[in-house]
């Protein structure tokens, strides 16, 4: 590939990850690549190459090295960069990552040769009143904030498309689950939500600890708009996006969460599904 140029970022706090990834720079140098490396990696291992940031990348391709968290971390600091990721798995958990640590090389040298698909996920925007929060690839959590933790949340759902709200229903629980398809691999999974093939696009909600019984995970399409109204009396509620905490919902006060214009992009060498995520799920603890 003529004129390519990779970028690099791995999980700061873990050796193992900043280890392959110097191993990585240095397999990649050796083919001729253009390869620039995060700053903030750059500060941890000294390497002779040019650095990069994420906020102004100017890379053709990434490659990710750690886990989910790393994953998506990445893609949040890009913000509304669309970059194709090459993800590889370092550590236990890496549902997103689909290349080992121990293939690193057979995988980038089928990126040169160009037997690969690059695959969108679909992720979700949303909004307290005018003010845009960070894009998900799993899930927005809503939960009982600071001092209130232990509290229950009164919410209102509704779904809509075009402007136009439907009510849906009320929850009282611990909290409420918004995520992707992707995303019922994650926290919903582990909750007891449902667990949605990657290749159908849906917004998936689920209460957390739900009082009222009749209150179940619900299946949407991606058309679909939500919107998650805290009813005054209750208590503040914290949004989590894909693991970090973005805002706060107050009493009165709306989330809407609608299907991002941005997709998340990634390099697949095995194209997956849900067979392979529940084999994960029995081996990798």
């Amino acid at each position: 590939m003529v004129g390519l140029r990779l970028g690099l970022v791995a999980k700061l706090d873990d050796e193992r990850a900043v280890r392959l990834a110097g191993e990585i720079v240095n397999f990649c140098t050796s083919l001729g690549l253009e390869l620039l490396v995060d700053e903030r990696l750059l500060n941890v291992v000294k390497l002779d190459v040019r650095a990069f940031n994420l906020g102004n990348p100017s890379v053709d391709y990434l490659i990710v090295v750690g886990g989910d968290g790393t994953v998506l971390t990445t893609l949040q600091r890009l913000g509304d960069e669309v970059i194709p990721l090459i993800t590889v798995k370092s550590g236990k958990r890496g549902f997103l990552c689909d290349v080992s640590p121990y293939e690193f090389k057979e995988a980038l040298s089928r990126f040169l040769s160009g037997d690969f698909v690059v695959k969108d996920y679909m992720r979700l925007e949303s909004f307290i009143g005018d003010v845009k929060l960070p894009y998900v690839l799993n899930e927005y959590v809503l939960t009982t904030s600071g001092l209130f933790r232990s509290k229950v949340a009164h919410l209102k759902v509704f779904k809509g498309f075009g402007g136009v709200r439907e009510y849906v229903y009320e929850v009282l629980s611990d909290g409420l689950i918004i995520s992707t398809s992707t995303g019922s691999t994650a926290y919903n999974l582990s909750v007891g939500g449902p667990l949605v093939d990657s290749d159908l696009e849906a917004l998936v909600l689920t209460p957390l600890a739900p009082l009222n019984l009749c209150t179940r995970s619900l299946v949407l399409s991606p058309s679909s708009e939500v919107y998650v109204e805290v009813f005054k009396g209750s208590y503040d509620v914290d949004v989590i996006a894909d693991g970090n905490y973005v805002g706060v919902v107050r009493p009165g006060e709306v989330l809407a969460v609608r299907r991002a214009s941005k997709p998340a992009r990634f390099v697949r060498f095995d194209r997956g599904g849900i067979d392979k995520v529940l084999q994960r799920s029995m081996y990798e603890f």
